[in-house]
């Protein structure tokens, strides 16, 4: 069976323009037909979303009628964190906090979900991992950790916004540092499979690189990945077709 999926760092639904426009972006998504959409950056109900739903019209314009959200931090009257769109029903839904080394860094959280079609279950994993390389590394050894309790049978797929190589210089300032390889990765390598995508997903002004992207378990195949250019969010999206 072919499943295709995206993942995307939605930025709240703004744009480069300026504009928070949920439906543009959904619409964008939608030309892919996905089977499987995992968010990150969504808001719920805060004052710069005007007080809706992000999941819910995500869900709306995608078709995607399943859908789920994990609340990370309460922001503006509302909710942030990380959300998943399936065309598949959720058989379960779990939100697990990231490791953080100091109070005032931003709370991060890895969202799971499992679905299943015939015999296949597959569990899904939308991730936003810190700006703060010591909290990623230790995301990673906890991403471990949780999926060493999943059937070895069951699939899984762990995607989304790494950070890898991004360093906070500033408020709401980040630089990227590109290396040969990062310990986050090389931590989840030790069970998963990584696609090999190189092309920039991120763009700041001041700096730009690589950072979201997808592991798998060994009992799936992905048959080909592609990165999705748009200026609807600081983010560009990433297309993946598993064989599964």
């Amino acid at each position: 069976m072919l499943l295709k999926a995206i993942t995307f760092n939605m930025c709240h639904g703004e744009g480069l323009d300026g504009k928070i426009d949920v439906r543009r972006q959904a619409m964008l998504i939608k030309k892919y037909k996905p089977d499987i959409v995992f968010l990150q950056e969504i808001d719920m109900y805060t004052k710069r979303a005007y007080n809706k739903s992000q999941i819910y019209t995500f869900s709306k314009y995608t078709e995607l009628p399943y859908r789920s959200m994990g609340t990370n931090i309460k922001y503006k009257n509302g909710y942030y964190g990380d959300g998943i769109l399936s065309k598949f029903p959720l058989e379960f839904s779990c939100n697990y906090l990231s490791p953080t080394t100091y109070p005032e860094h931003e709370q991060r959280g890895f969202l799971c979900n499992k679905i299943s079609f015939g015999s296949v279950k597959l569990n899904l994993f939308s991730v936003h991992l810190s700006v703060f390389e010591e909290e990623r590394i230790l995301s990673a050894k906890t991403l471990l950790r949780i999926t060493s309790h999943i059937n070895r049978n069951e699939r899984i797929i762990i995607t989304g916004d790494f950070n890898i190589g991004v360093n906070k210089i500033g408020n709401h300032e980040y630089n990227f540092q590109e290396r040969e390889t990062y310990e986050e990765y090389e931590i989840l390598k030790k069970k998963f499979n990584k696609i090999e995508n190189t092309d920039p997903t991120w763009f700041s002004k001041t700096g730009s690189g690589c950072i979201d992207t997808c592991f798998y378990s060994n009992n799936l195949k992905v048959k080909k990945f592609e990165t999705i250019p748009t200026e609807v969010s600081d983010h560009y999206p990433l297309y993946i077709e598993f064989d599964v």
